[in-house]
């Protein structure tokens, strides 16, 4: 059994081979907006609907197999790392980077100020060691 189905099966997310196939280009693509996976789902699934992908997307944030992230705000984007992690935004290419940062005390600590955190998300904005060279 291939691994992908093994992960879809653990969450209890029956196996379809629309699910498979954009959980397939979520793990490659790490970062990728429902469009970009609707697209690349075509060329082997080409009567699979953009519908279709927002559902089975939603199905991957109910069972905590993706996350969605506002950080360019005129679109979403799924990410697979479910992770509490923070994200860069490239100002210049557009791309989104996963940034593993030491949290800081209150994120330690799931306090500030007696507000209890239950998950944190950061976004960085700049330019991208790739954009920067360039």
């Amino acid at each position: 059994m291939i691994k992908e189905v093994r992960d879809l099966e653990e969450r209890g997310v029956r196996i379809t081979p629309q699910r498979l196939t954009v959980y397939k280009i979520l793990k490659r693509k790490g970062h990728a907006t429902a469009e970009e996976i609707y697209e690349e789902v075509r060329k082997s699934l080409p009567r699979v609907s953009l519908s279709t992908v927002y559902s089975i997307l939603e199905a991957f944030k109910e069972k905590g197999m993706a996350n969605e992230i506002r950080i360019n705000f005129d679109r979403s984007t799924f990410d697979i790392n479910t992770r509490e992690h923070h994200h860069f935004y490239c100002r210049v290419c557009g791309k989104i980077l996963d940034i593993e940062i030491e949290p800081c005390q209150p994120l330690r600590s799931r306090d500030v100020r007696g507000h209890r955190i239950e998950c944190f998300e950061g976004y960085f904005f700049g330019v991208c060691r790739e954009c920067k060279k360039g």
